[in-house]
């Protein structure tokens, strides 16, 4: 007995010093890599608006510089004449059903291949393209119609060689410009759509449409003196536009001026204040600034607006953000975060609704509700067995209420996941030195320290325990 208590000073100290090791619940893996996602580089995801590019249908059945119909086709040409003016083109296009397009002459195909396009029967629109420059392999009409059927198709590589052989052909016009211009961007081209977009405002200096293309392409090439300068005049004339304010906080980011880049967000939230994409953008920039109360408003906006297609960035979003406000232990808002998201959580996947359930259990625990944090955890562990954040939060639950044999289990089943051994065999070393058992603390200990031999602080505390077992030996 006498042994013993001189044993115990000893004991405490070993204790409160192995205590300073544990992470505390399990937090600190779940929260670094939490915080690390939120601070990653943020980008406002900007495409260029898709634009209406006119189909001109000849009503006239072309003109005198153009390929003729035959004499025999003008009495079909007067029947289509008052459906074509009236835009009744799906009519037009069931007459031409009747006529063998072999048979047409080159002028009826091309007004045949025009009213398909505009109908968007594609098929039969390129078919009858592909025999008019068969018969007139040079027929602007016929490669600038391809042109455009393959550009709605996305199919840019055939819309580009048509463009080129129409702009080739002396149609070299403001609307093929901006339309090679549009294929530059989308084959990731930004220097190329450059110059295009500026041919484009050559002819048509006044068109916004090919301004904010000129801008677009800009600021993906990385020019952002010029974009910049572009910008504030396009935004003089239209400072309700949210998309260019959009477009200045893209270049604010890529400048890493993430103040002036959440101005310019804000404002294009003031403008289109539903708009979810940009509430988690600026939530995300708010985070990064230290404006938390901020970045859950928005978030909490987020997840009452959101559509279908927009609930898995937000939720996203929101389970990074309760990360960082519970590795901040800013836990009031983590609570109104965990209140707004909770009726999602059906639609996170399982291992995400996992991690909530962790979430939750931790801010239990900070309310001091143990209860509700090992229903909790143990809804996280049923989801997903081997969570160690929560096997490690149970296993501290259970020692701080002193049942230590639902504590071993816990870091028993934690030693077999690799990122959380030096934490479960910490814990079992503690739930030894509780029961007393301190040949089995010192046997975990010894596994820590040859597992991790950077953590010499370990070294004074296997001594202690090494002089604990001696003396009772």
């Amino acid at each position: 007995m006498n042994a013993i208590k001189t044993l115990k000073p000893l004991t405490r100290a070993f204790i409160t010093s192995l205590m300073c090791s544990l992470p505390l619940l399990g937090v600190s893996s779940v929260h670094a890599t939490a915080a690390s996602d939120t601070n990653a580089p943020l980008k406002v995801t900007l495409t260029p608006s898709d634009p209406t590019w006119q189909l001109a249908i000849n009503n006239k059945l072309l003109g005198p510089t153009e390929v003729l119909i035959e004499p025999t086709e003008r009495g079909f040409a007067r029947q289509v004449q008052p459906l074509l003016q009236a835009g009744n083109y799906s009519e037009v296009a069931a007459l031409f059903k009747n006529r063998d397009m072999n048979q047409d002459s080159t002028a009826l195909n091309l007004l045949r291949a025009q009213v398909l396009l505009s109908i968007k029967d594609f098929d039969k629109a390129e078919a009858a393209y592909l025999a008019c420059l068969k018969a007139s392999p040079s027929l602007i009409q016929a490669h600038q119609g391809l042109s455009l059927l393959y550009m709605q198709q996305a199919n840019y590589n055939k819309a580009q060689t048509h463009l080129v052989r129409t702009i080739e052909l002396g149609q070299a016009d403001a609307q093929s410009y901006a339309q090679l211009a549009y294929i530059h961007v989308q084959h990731n081209q930004p220097w190329s759509a450059v110059a295009a977009y500026r041919q484009a405002l050559m002819l048509a200096p006044e068109t916004s449409q090919y301004q904010q293309g000129l801008l677009f392409a800009l600021i993906e090439s990385g020019d952002l003196n010029q974009a910049n300068a572009l910008l504030k005049e396009l935004l003089n004339k239209n400072p309700d536009n949210a998309e260019l304010w959009l477009q200045r906080a893209q270049i604010a980011l890529q400048l890493e001026q993430n103040k002036n880049a959440l101005a310019a967000i804000e404002v294009a939230l003031k403008l289109n204040p539903k708009d979810t994409s940009n509430q988690l953008l600026a939530a995300q920039l708010h985070l990064s600034q230290g404006s938390s109360e901020r970045a859950v408003t928005l978030l909490k906006q987020g997840l009452k607006h959101a559509g279908k297609k927009q609930q898995t960035a937000v939720i996203n979003t929101t389970m990074q953000t309760l990360g960082w406000l519970v590795s901040q232990q800013q836990w009031g808002l983590a609570k109104e975060l965990i209140h707004s998201a909770k009726r999602f959580t059906k639609q996170l996947p399982r291992d995400e609704q996992a991690q909530f359930s962790v979430y939750n259990a931790q801010l239990a625990i900070q309310q001091g509700n143990t209860n509700g944090a090992i229903k909790s955890l143990n809804s996280a562990l049923k989801i997903n067995p081997n969570l160690g954040d929560a096997l490690l939060s149970l296993a501290s639950i259970y020692r701080n209420k002193n049942q230590l044999t639902q504590a071993k289990l816990m870091y028993v089943r934690a030693q077999a996941l690799p990122d959380y051994q030096l934490s479960a065999w910490l814990g079992l070393s503690q739930v030894a030195i509780d029961s007393k058992d301190y040949p089995d603390a010192l046997k975990h200990l010894k596994k820590a320290l040859q597992a991790n031999p950077q953590r010499q602080d370990l070294i004074t505390n296997i001594r202690a325990l090494e002089n604990i077992v001696r003396q009772e030996g």
